[in-house]
C-alpha cells in the first residue's frame, strides 16, 4: 500500500486540547505536493494531502520527520471534485515549521506557518 493511500485511508488528526486558533480551519484531505529538507538533510519533494488549513497556516502528514523551525514549500490543489482531480486553484504557500508530531505508518503530523502565499 502506498503512503497516500495510507495517509487517505487515515482519518484526520483529532486535537484533544484547548483549541487556541483564533481563525477558523478548513478540514479537508486537498492534494498537496511539500519541498523541504527532512531532518537528515536529505532534500524532498513530496505528495501528501492537507489535513486542514487556515488563515495562518495549514497541518500536513509527510512520510519522515522535518525539523522545527526548517522552511517548506507546498502547492496546495484546491480541488472542487471527489476526485481530487486538478480542476480548482491552486495555492503555492512558503512557511516554517511550527510542531512536528508523531502520527501513524511512522509518519508525523507537521503543523506549519505561513510566511507567504499566492494563487495560481
Amino acid at each position: 500500500m502506498d503512503f497516500n493511500r495510507r495517509l487517505a485511508d487515515n482519518d484526520s488528526v483529532s486535537y484533544e486540547g484547548t483549541e487556541r486558533r483564533s481563525k477558523p480551519r478548513i478540514y479537508h484531505a486537498f492534494p498537496t505536493t511539500v519541498e523541504g529538507v527532512y531532518a537528515n538533510g536529505e532534500a524532498f519533494k513530496s505528495q501528501t494531502v492537507l489535513d486542514n488549513f487556515g488563515a495562518g497556516g495549514v497541518y500536513l502528514r509527510l512520510a519522515r520527520y522535518v525539523e522545527r523551525g526548517s522552511e517548506l514549500d507546498i502547492v496546495i490543489r484546491l480541488s472542487t471534485n471527489s476526485n481530487n482531480q486538478t480542476d480548482g486553484a491552486s495555492v503555492v504557500m512558503h512557511g516554517v515549521v511550527l510542531r512536528v508530531e508523531s502520527g501513524p505508518f511512522d509518519t508525523c503530523g507537521v503543523a506549519l506557518a505561513s510566511m507567504h502565499y499566492h494563487f495560481l
